[in-house]
């Protein structure tokens, strides 16, 4: 039977019909084939689709790794990853997956909860070291594994905050040795805590003078450097500690120097203000040194293409072609799917409270220091007494709004803790100010349970997250003191805990 349409001037047959569905299925083919001959795209596409929906995750990494100095180089570090992967394409080490691999879904599942759970009990270092294996453990689901595809993704390391913790080592490592430096100068020195006094000023040793920006730059030049140019395990590791000792020699040259150029021109110099940048004149020396010597440790170019590992030609697919694109369309969907069930925006989204209260602590003269809560709330006490109790509010839909934030700090401006101590349900400070005296008694609660110790805290956070509970509290009381020692206002706190 035939259907004849003369004013679209159009035949319709069941033969044309099936030559239409040949072009699309071909046309189908060639997109399938285009995309398959350029793996890179499905990289693109993973990492925008983990970050997509992980965006509450990427605003901390914003704020305390691309916002802050110590990462100033976190702006290259993804464009170099996909560069990896590009080089990596060309020399046909990016290869996609003919069936999916039972042990790869289930270390990605792994990953999904972790991070889930981590995101969920706001534990910053956990949730970014899951991002990044949900991101390694999904193109390892996609992507067949070869000791080549892990790197690029690991590399992204290179941007997480996590590199904070060497910062306490760093910095005695660097006051330690900038005083063996100064003896040899002739120039009297006192050396106090973090603190050098000399003649003409004094200068402090902080977090930024400990060497980890120049240590961070130096081991991702080095990785990236062994990645590409080195495989012996020997010649890398002597590249790897060259870099790593460079790094923090140059800094603590630095260091000397700007101490003995504050003696010499009485603390005028403009270095005294820009001193990071005289940092980095002295670390690019060291790079072309660093850049000189693995020259010598090359043994391998990855950058260069491997005509017996490239692709097959892709010009003539036949039917099995077809399902096997099939198959990696399928497995492109479930890693999807998959990612959706580790995404931070939809744990946002699920959590109930409204900010349509949110209030400010600004009102309070005297107030700890704490950042990102939903609102505060103030018990009324007698104004004579000078009693101030307040309760901070955190719903868990900001990851760094916890009580545990690392800025966050209980002690209120212009006073100071002379006395800590921490037990079960609470957390006491002795403070003082200007002659006056306080205790400050703060507690962490999640779910009806309060803690003194952070660190129970934090767990007791993990513990919850699978549940879906991350709504916290912060009480904080300041109670003045009539004496300096305080001792009855303890003892009131003893008999209240007791009772």
């Amino acid at each position: 039977m035939e259907v004849y349409h003369y004013n679209q001037l159009f035949i319709y047959s069941p033969d044309n019909y099936k030559l239409r569905r040949m072009i699309k299925l071909n046309k189908l083919i060639e997109i399938f084939s285009t995309f398959f001959k350029a793996p890179l795209l499905g990289i693109l596409l993973i990492s925008f689709t983990v970050s997509l929906l992980n965006m509450p995750i990427l605003v901390t990494l914003w704020r305390h790794s691309f916002d802050d100095g110590t990462y100033s180089h976190a702006y290259l570090i993804p464009i170099i990853s996909l560069y990896l992967f590009y080089i990596l394409q060309k020399a046909g080490k990016l290869n996609f997956r003919e069936k999916l691999s039972f042990p790869a879904t289930v270390i990605f599942i792994c990953s999904c909860l972790a991070l889930f759970i981590t995101s969920n009990a706001q534990i910053s270092l956990g949730y970014w070291c899951s991002l990044l294996a949900v991101l390694v453990t999904s193109i390892n689901m996609l992507y067949k594994l070869n000791r080549y595809i892990v790197f690029p993704s690991i590399f992204l390391i290179f941007i997480m905050p996590v590199w904070g913790m060497l910062t306490n080592i760093l910095q005695e490592i660097s006051v330690s040795v900038v005083t063996y430096f100064m003896s040899f100068t002739g120039v009297p020195t006192y050396v106090e805590g973090n603190f050098v006094t000399i003649p003409a000023g004094v200068f402090e040793i902080a977090d930024g003078c400990s060497g980890l920006r120049y240590m961070i730059v130096s081991l991702a030049i080095s990785t990236l450097f062994r990645f590409l140019y080195i495989k012996n395990a020997k010649k890398a590791f002597v590249f790897f500690a060259l870099a790593i000792f460079g790094a923090l020699l140059t800094n603590w040259i630095r260091i000397t120097a700007l101490i003995l150029i504050g003696d010499y021109t009485n603390m005028e110099s403009s270095l005294m203000e820009d001193h990071n940048t005289f940092g980095w004149y002295l670390f690019v020396p060291f790079m072309f040194i660093l850049f000189w010597w693995g020259n010598k440790c090359a043994d391998i170019d990855l950058t260069a293409p491997d005509s017996d590992s490239l692709p097959e030609s892709t010009e003539h697919i036949n039917t099995s072609q077809v399902e096997s694109y099939t198959n990696k369309r399928a497995l492109a969907v479930l890693l999807v799917l998959l990612a959706l069930s580790s995404t931070t925006v939809s744990t946002m989204l699920i959590l109930a409270p409204d900010d349509s209260n949110l209030t400010s602590d600004d009102a309070f003269e005297i107030k700890p220091q704490i950042h990102f809560y939903a609102f505060v709330t103030r018990k009324l006490t007698s104004k004579d007494s000078g009693i101030v109790e307040l309760t901070y509010f955190f719903n868990g839909k900001e990851l760094d709004g916890k009580p545990s934030y690392y800025e966050n700090d209980l002690i209120p401006n212009g006073w100071q803790s002379i006395n800590e101590d921490v037990d079960q349900n609470q957390k006491t400070h002795i403070v003082f100010k200007a002659g006056k005296a306080a205790v400050i008694v703060a507690s962490y609660e999640i779910n009806q349970q309060q803690f003194g110790s952070l660190r129970a805290f934090k767990i007791a956070r993990l513990t919850m997250a699978a549940k879906n509970i991350n709504q916290t509290k912060l009480h904080w009381k300041f109670i003045p003191c009539q004496q300096r020692q305080c001792k009855a206002e303890l003892q009131n706190l003893e008999g209240n805990i007791i009772n």
